[in-house]
């Protein structure tokens, strides 16, 4: 089972639709018990980009040049959105296939043409803009759409102490609410349509 990403390739109306129909099934999807990861879009969210996406393909309605720059700006943002929750199942699929099983996007077959992604390269952590928080850089790969980013505190070890966090690529990776004074661990990877890539070697950094 994968994640079909047909909203890729949808017009505004289709678009709407399936901004409904992640949200509605995030609902319930056992992926979400624990709240949302910081970096993926809510169902609020998702439904706040449908309101802005219908009134702007609305407007285009017009054939109003104006208007239409709004709507395909509408448009980038729902697939931004829908791929940040996309990742999420994926990643989360791997302990869990179970959420796979309704998640409200619209099936399609896998695409084979996608490469399998190297390991992320020069993952660095430097201090973030406010106590307890870090920025994280690496190196740009080719092919990336997401960055799957995890942040370990204790045993690096044990599995249930890492914590993830999405980020679209070009989006600045920073992190909040960690403990200062206490040394925390961060590991990188990068996902396409394909899947995720390997996970780069975990990379130390104690926050103040």
């Amino acid at each position: 089972m994968s994640i079909g990403c047909l909203y890729r390739r949808m017009n505004a109306v289709g678009l709407i639709n399936e901004l409904g129909s992640v949200a509605a099934a995030m609902e319930n999807n056992p992926a979400f018990k624990n709240g949302v990861p910081q970096g993926v879009a809510s169902a609020a969210e998702l439904l706040a980009t449908r309101e802005r996406l219908k009134y702007a393909h609305e407007g285009s309605l017009t054939h109003d040049s104006n208007k239409i720059k709004e709507r395909k700006a509408a448009e980038a943002e729902a697939v931004k959105k829908l791929d940040s929750v996309a990742a999420y199942y994926t990643l989360v699929a791997v302990n869990d296939p179970s959420v796979l099983l309704y998640t409200g996007f619209t099936p399609n077959i896998s695409r084979k043409g996608d490469p399998t992604l190297l390991m992320a390269q020069g993952v660095a952590i430097y201090q973030g803009p406010v106590s307890g928080s870090a920025a994280v850089t690496v190196n740009p790969l080719p092919g990336v759409i997401l960055w799957e980013l995890q942040v370990g505190e204790g045993d690096l070890s044990v599995d249930s102490n890492w914590r993830p966090h999405v980020f679209n690529v070009g989006e600045a990776m920073v992190l909040h609410g960690l403990t200062v004074d206490r040394e925390h661990g961060f590991r990188v990877r990068g996902h396409n349509r394909a899947g995720a890539g390997p996970w780069s070697p975990p990379v130390t950094f104690i926050p103040k």
